[in-house]
């Protein structure tokens, strides 16, 4: 059988975005993460003009990430955002809220905090829909948005997120758990901040008492809580 011409032979659609997604994962393993963001970009422009959200979304996510890592924040910013419409629209909601929370944390780094708050509390929202309200997205979710509204200086809502972060924890791990540990000097932080050095120096050793036990996760903020404590 005679093969066609060059000019004949023809990639199905599908595959022209599946060969440039793969191109970015081959570039990325290389370490050639600019390219990478290169080709998923080109990939990212294909499946979105034929409606394939699932894999427009995936290629999203995959640039996000890595322009946060080349330091594009603004960049990272859109596509955290875009992957995390793209996840929902194709019925992989699970995907979103660690999407958000990304997002969010761009936005709070850059002094953004009323727009970081909103996609906090949307993933949050997101997060117990899809997860449940005691899982551990919904805990770290609700951390995050702790300390945002601390930042904020919301110290009553910042108590609450905590409050609801620790009870999360506790339930999923006990008491004696690094995570419970973390939350714990985060309510002693907000104390703290009120005034009330009676109650800080109690949720900053027990915090202690169980960050003490696990030397190797959140030495930084061991080292804050020890300071805190110290001061007062």
């Amino acid at each position: 059988m005679s093969q066609p011409a060059a000019s004949q032979i023809s990639v199905a659609p599908t595959l022209k975005g599946e060969a440039a997604e793969i191109a970015g994962d081959e570039a990325l393993a290389a370490g050639a993460l600019s390219e990478a963001v290169v080709q998923w970009g080109g990939a990212l422009e294909f499946y979105t003009e034929r409606s394939m959200n699932a894999e427009a979304a995936r290629s999203a996510a995959k640039m996000a990430e890595i322009e946060e890592r080349l330091g594009d924040l603004d960049g990272a910013c859109v596509h955290y955002g875009l992957a995390a419409d793209l996840f929902k629209k194709s019925g992989k909601a699970y995907r979103v809220p660690t999407c958000l929370n990304n997002q969010a944390m761009l936005f709070k780094a850059a002094g953004e905090h009323g727009e970081a708050v909103r996609l906090l509390e949307l993933a949050l929202e997101e997060a117990s829909c899809c997860h449940g309200l005691i899982h551990t997205e919904t805990a770290l979710l609700a951390a995050n948005l702790g300390t945002v509204l601390c930042e904020c200086g919301d110290l009553a809502g910042a108590e609450q997120r905590h409050m609801q972060a620790l009870g999360i924890r506790e339930q999923l791990y006990g008491a004696s758990h690094p995570d419970v540990g973390l939350s714990l000097g985060h309510l002693g932080v907000i104390h703290q901040m009120r005034g009330d050095a009676v109650r800080a120096r109690r949720f900053y050793a027990s915090a202690l008492s169980v960050l003490n036990e696990f030397s190797d996760v959140y030495s930084a903020e061991r080292d804050v809580f020890r300071g805190n404590l110290a001061a007062l």
